[in-house]
């Protein structure tokens, strides 16, 4: 490992980079349905399908180490702020095609489905038998009361 980074903090900023390039790669696919079902797409992909190298587990843990090292807190949120602000661009979208509330502060709601997320990853790397759709099937409905 430490042939390729240096440090383990070296080793965790790639990961997270990894993630968000996966995290924009998996933004911007072509979608041919609404944009509400693509941002439920993504929100749902991003509690089930972490990325490789990373699982559900090593996720919390790069969270964990994030909340205590400033460093890694800085490539942290960094990183978290460019994926809110793709996430922020399709709801930007669904505003401007009348699809979503003119009303909503998408930079907010990227804010409130990132909480979402985190804390969903945490329940998967907890419970690997959660499954959003059958433990939570009013999924859809939660996020129409945010965005419609």
């Amino acid at each position: 490992m430490y042939t390729y980074f240096k440090s383990k903090d070296e080793l965790i900023r790639a990961i997270v980079l990894e993630e968000q390039n996966t995290a924009l790669a998996a933004h911007n696919e072509p979608c041919s349905g609404s944009f509400f079902d693509r941002l439920c797409k993504q929100v749902v992909s991003c509690i089930s399908d972490v990325g490789y190298p990373v699982t559900h587990n090593l996720w919390i843990e790069i969270m964990a180490e994030s909340a205590r090292n400033p460093e890694l807190r800085e490539a942290f949120i960094a990183s978290d702020n460019i994926m809110r602000q793709s996430i922020a661009g399709i709801i930007a979208q669904g505003i401007a095609a009348g699809e979503f509330r003119r009303d909503i502060n998408p930079q907010a709601i990227t804010i409130i489905l990132f909480a979402f997320i985190d804390g969903l990853i945490a329940r998967k790397a907890i419970n690997p038998a959660f499954s959003l759709e059958t433990d939570v099937p009013a999924f859809p409905d939660l996020m129409s009361k945010l965005l419609k």
